[in-house]
């Protein structure tokens, strides 16, 4: 899988989690958004909901891949602030 078709699930992720905020809430889809941190409306509940959408679209594509861990939450720059941080610690987590 490559990166262009990892950040359509990214943001199909983000769309669909729009589907249940209310407008003032809304993340932004586009593929330099910032997803998590200053300046995001998303808690952590809402981020741990976005990345079970994607690891479970990615599971859709014969992906199984974990997002979330130790390693993950210890990065000096979080993996998950923003699209592009996001699409490319996916890549990383694909095996082979």
């Amino acid at each position: 899988m490559d990166e262009q078709a990892i950040q359509r699930i990214v943001l199909g992720a983000i769309e669909s989690a729009n589907r249940g905020r209310r407008p003032e809430e809304q993340l932004a889809v586009a593929p330099d958004a910032v997803l998590y941190g200053h300046g995001s409306p998303l808690d952590s509940l809402g981020l741990v909901a976005l990345l079970i959408d994607i690891e479970e679209a990615l599971q859709d594509e014969g992906l199984t891949v974990t997002l979330t861990d130790a390693s993950a939450m210890s990065e000096t720059t979080s993996p998950f602030r923003s699209v592009p941080n996001l699409v490319r610690h996916v890549l990383n987590r694909i095996p082979g």
